[in-house]
């Protein structure tokens, strides 16, 4: 048990962007602090030469501090010191990106066209696309798939304009946004059984980037996400059109200028 919980802090610490050895090393100083890389070697089995170099590292990166004693030995931050260690770099590094990637950047961006299939980056990018909405954000899911992104999207200014579709009852959402949904009528359900665990999520960002996900299992599906202005265009009169067809529904009246609404945008 305290292996396997030893092994996951390790593996922890490795998605922070330093090595298995490093997280040993950083891991062992929690436990042991004020130890020398002498002592590091002997108990942990890595050479003196990489414990040396990691050490060095490690400082450096800002996970670990240098004590002046008769001998050079080291302690491990906390946890909350090594968060604003991590911060600080990661700030500094993106704001020297911002400046720089211009000068490598192709003029003309590519409309691209991704395939994700792995499910966190599939979350990843849904919340992405919510965080930095400027303008407008397009939403067609269940109530399940917005659980996804529900902190994300009542965590929005209330400049951002957002439209929901759903064939669910959406009730907690209808406060804050543009809400058009309600649970379907059993006639179109053929078997509730088998819609259980499928999926399907529509996310369109003011218009430029557009992401569509969905599959038979919870746990399965590929996501397509575009920059490609026909796609999204395309997307967005289908949206438009449930949209329209769900108020000609509601109040019984083909009369209906959802689309000159979102025409504004």
């Amino acid at each position: 048990m305290y292996y396997d919980l030893e092994n996951a802090i390790v593996s922890h610490l490795a998605n922070l962007g330093i090595t298995n050895n490093e997280a040993k090393i950083y891991l062992f100083l929690v436990k042991n602090p004020n130890s020398n890389g002498y002592e590091i070697s002997k108990v942990t089995g890595i050479s003196r030469s990489l414990v040396y170099s990691s050490l060095e590292k490690l400082k450096t990166l800002g996970f670990i501090e240098l004590v002046k004693r008769s001998s050079a030995s080291y302690i491990a931050k906390s946890i909350d010191e090594l968060e604003h260690s991590i911060n600080i770099n990661i700030q500094n590094s993106l704001e020297e990106l911002r400046k720089n990637i211009g000068f490598v950047t192709h003029p003309k961006e590519e409309e691209i066209f991704v395939t994700i299939t792995n499910k966190e980056n599939q979350f990843k990018k849904m919340t992405y696309l919510v965080k930095t909405a400027t303008k407008y954000l397009y939403i067609s899911a269940g109530e399940k798939e917005l659980l996804w992104i529900k902190k994300y999207l009542f965590a929005l200014p209330k400049t951002i304009d957002v439209h929901i579709f759903s064939f669910s009852n959406l009730d907690i959402y209808k406060d804050k946004f543009n809400v058009y949904s309600q649970n379907m009528a059993p006639e179109f359900i053929q078997s509730e059984e088998q819609l259980r665990n499928r999926w399907r999520i529509l996310i369109i960002k003011d218009g430029e980037e557009m992401f569509l996900c969905g599959g038979d299992e919870t746990e399965s599906g590929a996501a397509i996400y575009t920059k490609n202005k026909m796609m999204i265009r395309f997307a967005v009169e289908h949206f438009v059109h449930d949209v329209k067809i769900f108020n000609i529904e509601k109040k019984h009246n083909i009369s209906d200028d959802t689309h000159l609404k979102f025409q504004q945008q």
